[in-house]
């Protein structure tokens, strides 16, 4: 259990990199603000998958999900960082290379996702529904910052 926690703590700090290097399309947002936003997405997202994988999962499962699920998150999370360095090195950064980045990290971690648990035969479902839980909490935040 312990490496599965440290798994989603190191995803949070790397996601938290990306997050504030957001602030540069934000200047009139306080750091909070950006932060908390670009965090919500994959925290929550973890999240309810954790919750689902809690109540429909045996223990045995829900651990071998969860480890699976915190390696994907990191390595996803790891997928960002291109971008995050090119908003704090770019004196003008283009926000496209951003989403761009963010939509490669969602491919990836989608991709891994679906092998990893297939190879443990895990239901299809449960990569699809990570998928639907990301684009949904995409979707808020752009309105959000809309």
């Amino acid at each position: 259990m312990k490496r599965i926690i440290a798994l989603f703590v190191a995803s949070f700090l790397v996601t938290a990199v990306f997050s504030s290097s957001l602030k540069v399309f934000f200047n009139e947002v306080p750091w909070s603000e950006v932060l908390t936003k670009g965090l919500l997405i994959p925290s929550f997202t973890w999240s309810v998958q954790l919750i689902a994988s809690f109540v429909l999962l045996s223990s045995e499962r829900r651990l071998v999900y969860w480890t699976q699920l915190g390696w994907v998150c990191l390595i996803g999370s790891f997928a960002l960082l291109p971008a995050a360095f090119y908003n704090f090195a770019s004196s003008k950064p283009l926000v496209m290379i951003s989403v761009a980045n963010v939509l490669a990290s969602v491919v990836l971690m989608l991709v891994m996702l679906s092998y990893m648990l297939r190879r443990r035969a895990f239901h299809w479902g449960w990569a699809i529904s990570f998928l639907f839980v990301i684009v949904v909490n995409m979707s808020l935040y752009l309105y959000s910052v809309l």
